[in-house]
């Protein structure tokens, strides 16, 4: 892949993307060489005239061979445009992709090298093809199902705990993805103070990565609807002040309150009709269930229940056994009510939600 003329890195993975384009630059232009061998333009513009002068400036390097002969790197870098956006339908723009890509279509002089990273690229695009044809194409991206991201996150935490030394058991390595969420930076960030702490121990207690890590806005909001689960009103009135300060979506917050009455309705159900069992030790779990509740299971839901890590099946069979079904019953049409308060009328969204809390909690 050094051998390629042409690099394009892209995908909505921000950090894997400008972590590899570094990289791959840093391992073709050696620094004391990056005074004449590399030249780097900025693609993260907003108007149609910088992309323009952008667009210009790289055409510009790629046409030029570097000094006495020696290799010459553009990096393209953090391009806003490659795809169907404002910027990237404007005529103008579109003209000046087209001859960057007849560039690498034709063929870059000899030792001239482009690197492009972009958060995004429409792979029906002649540069896509281009870039593809003649030279090395990576993306990088986290998947847009909640279900598959978390279980590439965990992938991914296993192999920075491994790359950092650091042990954690199962249950702590799910509660970290719970409390940073699955952004790539933010979880290395954390990682790397996790490091610095533990030091040559390696191993990482649950109660130290809650004292040491931040809590995602993602998190957060998790964090609130396991407080309506735990029935805990102060915590989960200060958490609605903290995630509306953060400017969090109200709908959000209340679709997540929503999303727990709803899991909840089901734990207290299979725990109703054994579906649920105690394994012991404070534990439970998943035994047989009907051949129709299997398939609803497997057809009707994102992720089935079943799938769930152990300590959280131990955690949302806790919380379920704190409310009648009755009591769901009545706190999912109240959310309902909420949710179409915050729709349909001009109350303040904090009154909605800490009324909605008060009325399930109090």
């Amino acid at each position: 892949m050094a051998d390629k003329q042409v690099h394009l890195i892209f995908g909505n993975d921000e950090y894997v993307v400008s972590h590899r384009a570094r990289e791959l630059v840093r391992g073709l232009v050696p620094p004391e060489d990056e005074a004449l061998g590399l030249e780097t333009v900025d693609g993260n513009v907003t108007t149609v005239e910088e992309a323009r002068l952008a667009l210009r400036q790289c055409i510009e390097s790629v046409s030029t061979l570097g000094f006495f002969g020696s290799r010459k790197v553009t990096w393209f870098r953090d391009v806003a445009f490659l795809y169907d956006n404002t910027v990237g339908k404007s005529p103008t723009i579109k003209d000046l992709v087209g001859t960057l890509a007849g560039l690498i279509q034709d063929g870059l002089s000899p030792g001239v090298v482009l690197v492009v990273s972009s958060p995004k690229v429409d792979k029906r695009f002649a540069f896509y093809k281009a870039c593809k044809s003649k030279g090395a194409v990576e993306e990088h991206s986290v998947a847009e199902k909640a279900y598959l991201a978390e279980r590439e996150a965990a992938t991914r935490l296993r192999g920075m705990l491994k790359k950092a030394g650091l042990r954690m058991d199962p249950g702590t390595q799910e509660a970290f993805l719970a409390r940073v969420g699955t952004d790539t930076r933010q979880m290395v960030n954390e990682v790397r103070k996790l490091a610095v702490f533990v030091g040559d121990a390696g191993e990482v207690s649950r109660e130290q990565m809650e004292v040491l890590t931040c809590r995602s806005r993602e998190a957060a909001a998790w964090d609130l609807a396991d407080a309506f689960g735990t029935r805990n009103l102060p915590d989960a009135l200060q958490l609605v002040r903290q995630l509306l300060f953060q400017k969090e979506n109200p709908i959000r917050l209340i679709m997540g309150i929503q999303g727990r009455i709803r899991d909840l309705m089901i734990y207290r159900e299979a725990l109703d009709r054994d579906w649920l069992s105690d394994a012991g030790r404070g534990r439970v779990q998943w035994g047989a269930v009907p051949d129709d509740v299997d398939a609803m299971f497997k057809e009707d839901f994102i992720r089935d229940p079943r799938t769930t890590h152990p300590y959280r099946v131990g955690l949302l069979a806790a919380q379920a056994r704190g409310f009648t079904p009755a009591k769901l019953r009545e706190s999912y049409d109240c959310a309902v009510a909420a949710h179409e308060q915050l729709v349909s009328t001009s109350l303040a969204p904090q009154m909605v939600l800490e009324m909605l809390l008060l009325r399930l909690l109090a």
